[in-house]
């Protein structure tokens, strides 16, 4: 576990940093759901089963290829958004 210390003549500073945890972690949270829909648009489009696409299951071709690209991008980012999520939910201030 890394702690980090932080010193403040201010009173404020614990609230305030609070909030912005909390901030971040909503902004997170909407970035994953609008993600999550988006992965869901593309695989209905697509017709593909995403877990099967990142497993490399199902084979590019010159039609779908940008298309492909584009649903495991947003996979990607889906799953750095999830593990930010999991770094937030893990920091607590002791104070």
């Amino acid at each position: 576990m890394t702690t980090i210390s932080i010193q403040s003549m201010f009173p404020l500073s614990v609230p305030l940093l609070a909030g912005a945890l909390d901030r971040e972690l909503r902004i997170v949270n909407n970035s994953i759901k609008t993600t999550k829909r988006r992965v869901d648009a593309l695989s209905k489009a697509l017709k593909v089963d995403p877990l099967r696409l990142m497993a490399g299951e199902i084979e590019h071709n010159d039609a779908n290829d940008m298309d492909f690209i584009e649903l495991e991008g947003e996979l990607a980012l889906l799953q750095h958004l999830e593990s930010e999520h999991a770094a937030l939910e893990s920091v607590h201030i002791c104070v």
